[in-house]
């Protein structure tokens, strides 16, 4: 199956490339279709350490919008520490969950420890994701409440070029992954696979983070996923 939706209908949106025709949405289009993306909130960190060159975010993202939308980031500390949905701005349209868990396992050192064991090494880790279930639980429920089409993206993998040090960071990386996707699917969100969208070399700027190519194909899949959860609520599907 070629890259899309998973969905019992098999239903799939297009992805919107930067080379589609631009041409705006009336006012009217505008305010009676639920899938124009007005003001987006991220939830979480997965732009922080990325750099999208000069000018604003919203234009890196997507170089030509078919209309004026907004971007608001909000890492997760200040959605959990102001009491979920009091953090995100009113106007909000759409809603993207995406943290950047592959920078974060290289940073946090967990790979690097001197685990006795293997037993001791998998505890390590499952008590990691077991402090990130909860964060990333929180930050749904806050989504949830909002009430407005909401995606979930995995975490983006790493690549790095030591066959070894790639085997390692992909099994404890799919340890955190699990947790997202037990935790969509219970809140009935669709999810972006990241997985299966970061394929390429070109994608990457370092070994843990995306490169401008890699963003913006991050950002059109999700874009597309956003488009048809709006038009389409109620399953969990998964995109990629």
């Amino acid at each position: 199956m070629g890259k899309g939706a998973l969905s019992a209908d098999k239903k799939t949106h297009p992805v919107v490339t930067e080379e589609d025709d631009v041409i705006p949405n009336s006012l009217q289009e505008e305010q009676s279709s639920p899938d124009i993306i007005r003001h987006l909130v991220l939830l979480g960190d997965a732009l922080q350490n990325i750099d999208l060159g000069k000018g604003q975010a919203e234009s890196a993202l997507v170089p030509r919008p078919r209309n004026p939308w907004k971007l608001t980031v909000l890492q997760p500390p200040e959605v959990l520490q102001q009491g979920r949905v009091r953090a995100i701005p009113a106007g909000v349209t759409h809603i993207g969950i995406c943290v950047d868990g592959g920078w974060a396992i290289e940073t946090s050192g967990l790979l690097k420890g001197g685990a006795q064991s293997i037993q001791d090494a998998l505890d390590t880790l499952a008590a990691a994701a077991d402090e990130f279930e909860n964060m990333f639980a929180r930050l749904i429920a806050a989504a949830t409440e909002v009430g407005v089409p909401t995606i979930v993206c995995t975490l983006v993998p790493a690549r790095y070029t030591e066959p070894s040090q790639q085997r390692v960071a992909a099994t404890a990386l799919a340890i955190f992954n699990d947790r997202i996707l037990r935790r969509a699917t219970a809140a009935r969100l669709s999810i972006v696979e990241l997985r299966l969208v970061c394929d390429e070399d070109s994608d990457y700027a370092s070994e843990t983070l995306l490169s401008h190519a890699g963003v913006r194909k991050v950002a059109n899949v999700a874009r597309s996923a956003l488009y048809d959860i709006s038009r389409n609520p109620g399953r969990t599907r998964v995109y990629f």
